[in-house]
């Protein structure tokens, strides 16, 4: 079979991933309904998606053919130079949806931790030859979503994905992708997993059943992404399971959260064994290890009564020895008692000290009293300094300009910012760069996340690195960039209309000042070509900004593509609208060039059905154009 043997029935996808979007499709020659997942091959990295997709797909058809468990694998392989799986469409609810109605009932959710115990038991010591190559078999991304829990029909584990494949010959296989809130802490430090990072994400899994969130509810959503990083990474303290949840429950998933891999379960199958021994109403062996002892009240000795006490011995203090009496002093007048003259004693002189040397020691405590006062100021300082340094991990797209705040406090202790130049400044420098950087390298994605928010504190950071490194003279290109990100970005809010076209054109002569700042740079034209098109309706403009971040090096992707059809579809409804109000020849050459521009529209749109609209502006172009043949034909051109 072929990628044309399937047809997708919904343009819309069931489900987006890092390496594919998978489709509602048809099989055409017996009707089944099935999944379609399509990898493109885009990016350095594409050649290695699909070859590790490709490696996944042969895993789970032959996992599937022994133990099902997992959707069955139809068909796969190229379609050009992307890659296609057709797979078995499992229906139903995920347990993700399922935990939207908060916690599950702890027999329930023991259930899906015993069937889960079971398939990872299975993946666990499945051993295939890929290739020429001996395999085992990681999920190496377990969440509630990738768990379907059909009404009627077996539970299956979806997702198999991509880097599952552990070469036999090796412990640890480097993980390519990675769901963060269910990741073990050494998966995040180390970017490897082995079967320890499925236990933990099974301990994750199974605290959400109990509990109806996560470890770290106050850590939920994007922008709190990097702590919740640090928070696992850090094994900070996790939010407390309800009082409802079994003592004994709660030492399970305390084991299988254990921060050290090896003080976790050592196989699925010894999860298994604890979780049926707490169904039974048995100890589990976790109990030994991570419960908390009862508080049991410690007996005390009852106190004596004084009729019980025993008599105190007076013993008689110690006798102290008679002093020998000392010989009587002669009286007064007596020969022994006459004192030999003496001659008169001087007067001393006393001079008043002179204002010279008053004057030298008040300099000197001033000195003194000034140097001591430094030496506490710079002392207190340095360690103020020392204490920023250890947030500077935390410093994101989020917290810039409070942690510049907090920098400026301790900056405003010192005289000579020892602290500061010795001990922060430079990995400030560059964790700000790193931080600007990963906001701009967000936006080279075909779906960037990153908004206005974390735009300003892009900007806000190189701003501050530039402050701190003034002769970098590549930070003021990235600067510009990011300030021109905010402008764009305030323009689409921005009303009325002409205001909202100021601040677009104020946005595109930033970027133009950022690409005359570094003439290599590719992302000041992505950013020009899209506010051209979307704010400003320049086509001409923009699609010459995508040719300029070409040049230099940019790896398109289908953003760009959608972008150019995009522009052509707005060139040609505006020439439609133009021709509307002309008469004769120019009426029909507004129409021939809308028409040439909806063309242009079909062969760019064409190019990504699955992505976006697409399909939807596709179908919109083709219509235009058959509306235009309708009105040439009917006026006889």
């Amino acid at each position: 079979m072929a990628r044309g043997d399937f047809e997708i029935v919904d343009e819309k996808p069931i489900g987006c991933g890092q390496f594919g979007t998978v489709f509602r499709a048809r099989r055409r020659g017996d009707g089944r309904i099935a999944a379609l997942k399509l990898i493109l091959h885009q990016g350095e990295n594409g050649a290695d998606a699909i070859a590790a997709e490709r490696r996944g797909a042969i895993l789970q058809q032959g996992f599937a053919s022994l133990h099902g468990m997992v959707p069955d694998v139809f068909e796969f392989g190229d379609d050009g130079n992307d890659f296609f799986i057709a797979m078995e469409l499992v229906e139903g609810p995920s347990l993700e949806e399922r935990l939207r109605g908060g916690a599950l009932p702890c027999d329930e959710a023991v259930g899906h931790a015993l069937w889960l115990c079971e398939f990872l038991d299975k993946a666990h010591a499945f051993s295939p030859v890929v290739e020429g190559r001996p395999y085992r078999l990681l999920h190496n991304d377990l969440k509630p979503a990738h768990l379907k829990i059909p009404d009627t029909g077996e539970r299956k584990v979806l997702d198999f994905g991509i880097a599952k494949a552990l070469e036999e010959t090796r412990e640890l296989a480097t993980d390519v992708g990675r769901t963060i809130a269910y990741a073990a802490p050494e998966r995040l430090l180390s970017e490897h997993v082995n079967v320890h990072a499925d236990f933990w994400s099974l301990g994750v899994v199974l605290y959400e059943m109990a509990s109806g969130h996560r470890p770290y509810p106050a850590l939920e959503g994007p922008r709190y992404r990097r702590q919740l990083y640090s928070a696992i990474t850090t094994n900070a303290p996790r939010a407390p399971l309800p009082r409802d949840c079994p003592q004994h429950l709660q030492g399970i998933i305390n084991r299988l959260l254990a921060f050290q891999p090896e003080h976790r379960y050592q196989s699925a199958a010894e999860i298994h064994a604890d979780l049926e021994r707490f169904a039974r109403g048995e100890t589990p062996a976790a109990a030994a290890y991570f419960d908390t002892p009862l508080t049991v009240p410690v007996a005390r000795t009852p106190g004596a009564t004084v009729a019980e006490l025993s008599p105190v011995s007076l013993v008689p203090p110690p006798v102290i020895p008679s002093i020998p009496p000392t010989d009587p002093v002669p009286p007064s007048g007596s020969p022994r008692a006459a004192i030999p003259p003496t001659e008169p004693t001087r007067p001393v002189e006393i001079r008043p000290a002179s204002r010279r040397s008053f004057a030298s020691r008040l300099a000197t405590a001033t000195l003194t009293m000034a140097f001591l006062l430094i030496v506490v100021t710079e002392g207190v300082a340095w360690l103020f300094a020392e204490r920023f340094r250890d947030t500077l991990p935390s410093i994101d797209e989020r917290t810039v300009t409070a942690s510049r705040g907090a920098y400026d406090a301790v900056e405003r202790w010192s005289l000579f910012d020892l602290g500061l130049r010795l001990r922060v400044n430079r990995p400030l420098v560059s964790r700000l760069r790193t931080v600007g950087d990963q906001v701009i390298a967000d936006y080279r994605r075909e779906l960037p996340t990153m908004g206005p928010e974390e735009w300003s504190q892009a900007q806000a950071a190189f701003n501050w690195t530039r402050a701190l490194s003034p002769h970098d003279t590549s930070l003021r290109a990235k600067e510009l960039t990011a300030e021109g990100h905010v402008r764009r970005l305030a323009a689409q809010k921005a009303r009325p209309a002409a205001s909202a076209t100021a601040m677009a054109q104020t946005a595109v002569a930033r970027f133009r000042d950022a690409a005359l700042s570094d003439p290599r740079s590719f992302d000041p034209y992505v950013a020009m070509a899209v506010t051209q098109v979307y704010a400003l309706g320049d086509v001409d403009g923009a699609l010459s900004s995508l040719e300029e971040a070409t040049k230099r090096g940019y790896p398109a992707t289908r953003r760009e593509t959608a972008l150019r059809g995009d522009a052509y579809m707005r060139r040609g409804l505006t020439g439609g609208k133009r021709a509307a109000v002309l008469t004769g020849d120019e009426r029909n050459g507004a129409l021939v060039q809308a028409r040439v521009d909806f063309e242009q529209c079909v062969s760019w749109f064409s190019q990504i059905v699955d992505f976006g609209n697409a399909a939807h502006n596709l179908e919109s172009c083709k219509a235009e154009i058959r509306r235009i043949d309708r009105q040439i034909d009917v006026e006889g051109w």
